[in-house]
């Protein structure tokens, strides 16, 4: 018997003890079913919109790295090449930076974009006087890079140089495109 049976056993006669009605079944199904439409949209958004957050947290974080490699070394730069047209970085089209340390070394930066979308850098060192190579090394600074583009403005007037730098990183569907520019220092 049921608790409903037993409070109407208690209250009424048992001929009303019979099981649940057709109304009571249609709402319990309603509320059911309403329940379950909404934990399956929860799991579907959930299982989209997770992995495009991922993608696009990504793509920022890979601009992010490249923006601050590069502006970090265009601060430092007292040649940048090539100049001053609009360009594409790449293997065939590379940005170099170069500058001379406190200690007559020369650092000679080469950014470049290989085959696989992944941003190099490459640092030579060298003894200005001599020319003999100190050291070199070699880092992935960004993967996922769609494109950079890069421009070295010489100054006009009062205005200072500046390399303004385009970058584009394309994770999934996601992509992210940030401007940096940078005036290197003076000399």
């Amino acid at each position: 018997m049921s608790l409903r049976c037993l409070i109407k056993k208690s209250l009424f006669s048992c001929r009303d003890c019979r099981g649940i009605t057709l109304v009571e079944l249609l709402v319990a199904l309603s509320i059911g079913s309403l329940l379950a439409v909404g934990v399956s949209q929860v799991l579907q958004q959930m299982f989209i919109l997770v992995p495009r957050a991922e993608n696009s947290m990504l793509a920022v974080r890979q601009v992010q790295f490249a923006g601050h490699w590069i502006d970090r070394d265009a601060t430092m730069a007292q040649v940048i090449t090539p100049t001053p047209n609009l360009f594409t970085i790449s293997t065939a089209t590379p940005l170099i930076i170069s500058y001379v340390n406190w200690d007559a070394t020369k650092t000679t930066v080469t950014y470049s974009v290989d085959t696989n979308n992944i941003l190099q850098r490459n640092v030579v060192v060298t003894n200005e006087k001599t020319g003999s190579v100190i050291s070199s090394s070699q880092i992935q600074v960004a993967d996922s890079i769609a494109s950079i583009k890069a421009q070295y403005i010489e100054p006009t007037g009062m205005d200072r140089k500046a390399l303004t730098v385009t970058i584009v990183a394309q994770v999934g569907s996601a992509s992210e495109n940030r401007t940096y520019q940078t005036s290197p220092r003076s000399f």
